[in-house]
């Protein structure tokens, strides 16, 4: 997929820093597709604040169309996305940030680690401009805090599943990313396994305090991991709010 890069603002727009502070994402977008069969549009406004958020809808609904519309791998043809006073998007006033200054984490599914690269290498890879001293102290906290430490020398072929997954979401935590952005990165994994590695997210999410967006299809999911749920039919919001309300 090719992806057209624009930053028209700067002096409006993020500035990089070396913590990301807290704050409620807010995201107005339309992005509207047309095929030569029938059009989808995504149309959404919304507030987020910090804590899990579960994007949730069946196939299709547009919930990877909306995390990479706020990551900016895709450009809304309208609206405006925003950490508090933070412009990533504003077609008003000609901000388009690019993919790589917005300081956002994102997960894929097929988490993308580097086959030939050691767990430490794959975490350190976003740290690269830092001094040597800096990057080891780093990138020893966040191996610490996903209990991942003992594999810092070993290739991503040799550790299970979910040791993977820790690792693809150790590489994003450790730049301090404003925002996380997760697209169906445990569907493989067993419910135990999932609720640790979650577990493990929010007390690092207790001291960092960003929004995250966890993409799923699956109820019981949306149950078991999120603090509230953002329900997506066809493009539009149905329903959001805490999570045992709305479901």
């Amino acid at each position: 997929m090719a992806v057209e890069m624009r930053d028209f603002a700067p002096n409006r727009a993020i500035e990089s820093s070396a913590h990301a502070a807290s704050g409620i994402l807010s995201v107005q977008i339309r992005k509207r597709f047309d095929t030569t069969e029938h059009g989808f549009e995504l149309d959404v406004a919304t507030e987020l604040p910090p804590g899990i958020t579960i994007v949730f809808g069946p196939s299709g609904a547009g919930k990877t169309t909306l995390l990479e519309c706020i990551a900016g791998l895709l450009t809304p043809n309208n609206g405006r996305v925003a950490i508090e006073n933070r412009i990533f998007f504003d077609r008003s006033l000609g901000v388009d940030v690019q993919v790589h200054k917005r300081k956002i984490g994102y997960v894929f599914q097929d988490l993308a680690l580097f086959p030939h690269l050691t767990v430490q290498q794959n975490i350190e890879y976003g740290l690269r401009e830092l001094n040597a001293a800096l990057r080891v102290e780093k990138t020893s906290t966040i191996l610490d805090s996903f209990r991942i430490s003992s594999l810092r020398d070993r290739k991503p072929s040799q550790i299970s599943g979910g040791e993977r997954q820790r690792v693809a979401l150790a590489r994003s935590l450790v730049t301090d990313p404003c925002l996380l952005l997760l697209d169906e990165p445990l569907a493989a994994l067993d419910g135990v396994t999932k609720t640790k590695i979650v577990e493990d997210l929010r007390i690092w999410n207790a001291a960092h305090c960003i929004p995250i967006l966890y993409v799923t299809h699956s109820r019981e999911e949306v149950l078991a991991l999120g603090d509230r749920v953002l329900m997506l039919e066809a493009g539009k919001i149905i329903a959001q709010g805490p999570t045992r309300e709305v479901i």
